[in-house]
């Protein structure tokens, strides 16, 4: 009988797949990117690459795209399009039906005073942001107008890219979520001047409320959505609601898995502190490096991006076991099992890693005093013991005892890393 699978399936989002596309070519060019959600989108791109069934992407206008569709750019879209790791997202005739409906509805809320109250209160937010994390992380307003100044520069303005998708003079959409959008730049200009780059108001407005479009359209084809992460209070996003699961379950395994590398920084004094921050860097399962960096500055921008999604594609085949896991996972049952299994993998990377004091059993303890009895460079002193205790440290440092396929994948990619890091 063939096993239940659970749908992990997601849309993604072309304005998450742009930031991603600058994180990889800011790579290529050795600088800082000029997207301040750049890294961002490419973690959670990765990552859904290697944890989902099947990633798709939406299109700001069209039901049912083709890849031409879209444009030639993101270069990033297309070469996850013709590798096979991305498809369009394509509505059939019922599914256009019922997104035409969840749109409609969207628009209804939009339009009523708590879609506009909910548009002033992100406004608002982003300055209560930018003062809770003073001293902090760069502050969220200006973020989001960094993130406009360089759509603007980057996006706007480049043949074959977002003209292409939305044709219009001002490239907000010709509809109703359009139509909102423009009116809620003009009754919050004065404070969208705080945080969208200049004219760019009714853009962003409309770049927040495209979320609301995506997300019906991924309830009508019965998948989740995952937004760009400046959409993320606004449109609600990874709804995991599938197949009988609790909302939020599929990424509450993906927080288990990241949540290795947070035990394993926890657990290390600070002689390790750096080298644990360089081996998240250096996972691609936590959307870290897919390339050397001696590879990066010698090839064009196309060529740099089709190289990387290339290796994402080697990654995610590598990934099957970890991924076929998760799709298993139907009932509760079935995800706190494999949170367990996870656990595992965390527990014997603490004592193999070193950060977590190795405890002998008592067979170990009985051997080690068997064998240091029969030879003794001095008296009470055993020529093994040393040798002993680092054959077994060496022994299980690199291979994980028993357990899944999966949990094997995950302990040698962690091992890896972590020498990587220490190299």
């Amino acid at each position: 009988m063939r096993q239940r699978q659970a749908n992990t399936d997601v849309v993604i989002d072309v304005t998450s797949l742009i930031s991603a596309e600058e994180f990889l070519l800011s790579q290529n060019r050795r600088e800082a990117p000029e997207d301040p959600f750049a890294r961002q989108c490419f973690v959670e791109i990765v990552q859904s690459l290697i944890f989902m069934s099947q990633v798709y992407v939406a299109h700001p206008v069209l039901h049912a795209p083709r890849p031409q569709d879209f444009g030639d750019r993101p270069f990033l879209l297309r070469a996850l399009v013709d590798s096979g790791l991305l498809r369009p997202l394509h509505l059939g005739p019922a599914q256009q039906e019922a997104a035409v409906a969840l749109e409609a509805s969207a628009v209804h809320d939009l339009q009523t005073v708590h879609g506009l109250t909910s548009m002033a209160r992100f406004v608002e937010q982003a300055f209560v942001c930018d003062t809770a994390s003073a001293g902090g992380q760069d502050a969220l307003s200006s973020r989001i107008r960094d993130w406009s100044a360089f759509q603007e520069r980057q996006v706007r303005r480049v043949a074959g890219h977002h003209g292409e998708r939305i044709s219009t003079r001002d490239g907000v959409e010709e509809d109703a979520f359009g139509e909102w959008a423009r009116a809620a730049a003009v009754l919050l200009g004065q404070a969208l001047k705080e945080i969208a780059a200049p004219t760019q108001g009714d853009y962003l407005m409309a770049t927040l409320a495209r979320g609301m479009k995506y997300r019906a359209r991924a309830e009508a084809a019965a998948v989740s959505y995952q937004s760009h992460p400046m959409r993320r209070d606004f449109s609600l996003t990874f709804d995991m609601t599938r197949e009988g699961a609790d909302e939020g379950r599929v990424l509450d395994l993906i927080q288990s898995v990241r949540g290795i590398h947070a035990t394993l920084s926890q657990a290390a004094g600070e002689d390790d502190s750096h080298r644990l921050q360089l081996l998240q860097l250096e996972l691609p399962l936590l959307g870290g490096r897919l390339w050397t960096p001696n590879e990066a500055g010698k090839r064009s921008d196309q060529d740099w991006i089709a190289l990387v999604a290339s290796r994402i594609r080697q990654y995610r085949h590598r990934a099957a076991d970890l991924r076929a896991a998760v799709e298993r996972c139907v009932t509760d049952e079935d995800y706190v099992r494999l949170a367990r299994d996870i656990e595992g993998v965390k527990r014997q990377l603490l004592e193999r890693l070193g950060l977590r004091r190795v405890e002998l059993s008592a067979m170990e303890r009985e051997l080690v005093g068997t064998v240091a009895s029969v030879g003794e460079a001095a008296t009470g002193v055993p020529m093994v013991s040393g040798l002993w205790f680092g054959a077994r440290a060496l022994g299980k440092q690199f291979s994980f005892s028993g357990g899944q396929p999966f949990q094997r994948f995950l302990y040698r990619e962690f091992v890896d890393a972590w020498k990587r890091a220490g190299r």
